[in-house]
């Protein structure tokens, strides 16, 4: 039996010259784009960073019984340090040798970059691990959700 999901995403801003709150472009934006998202499952967790990189997502163990760009997951990060003693910035990347994504060898590996209140919600193939690290330790640091997508084209 299908399960959906229905992600929206709506960015708006005013133009350039706005008297109240000035926008990044000389017209105003106003986009809205939603999606019906079939999935098969829902793991969701509060994962606790530090500044020493770990293994986020272990690509096998969602991996069982998919195929390569017909299957995969959509991933919901939110960094949840903002309002909290010590604040991080929660660094995401993928490497299955080194987490450590803050200085050296893992730079390279690095997606992205998620400040205080700050997310992302994306497309995930399960082919490689997705690794965190953070600038500071912070309890209860990333909400992390994995919808799951088997056997949709």
């Amino acid at each position: 039996m299908a399960r959906y999901i229905t992600p929206t995403l709506t960015i708006t801003s005013n133009k350039f010259s706005a008297t109240s709150n000035p926008g990044p472009t000389s017209s105003p934006i106003n986009i809205s784009i939603s999606d019906l998202l079939d999935v098969t499952q829902v793991d969701s967790n509060i994962v606790t960073v530090s500044t020493t990189g770990a293994t986020l997502l272990t690509a096998t163990n969602y991996t069982s019984g998919t195929t390569e760009g017909t299957d995969g997951a959509f991933i919901f990060l939110r960094n949840l340090t903002e309002g909290l003693a010590t604040t991080a910035d929660i660094y995401i990347g993928h490497n299955v040798t080194n987490p450590e994504l803050t200085s050296g060898a893992g730079d390279e590996d690095r997606l992205m970059t998620l400040k205080p209140g700050e997310f992302a919600f994306f497309p995930w193939d399960m082919e490689a691990n997705l690794n965190v690290d953070a600038s500071a330790a912070a309890d209860d640091a990333l909400e992390v959700i994995v919808f799951v997508r088997t056997g949709t084209a």
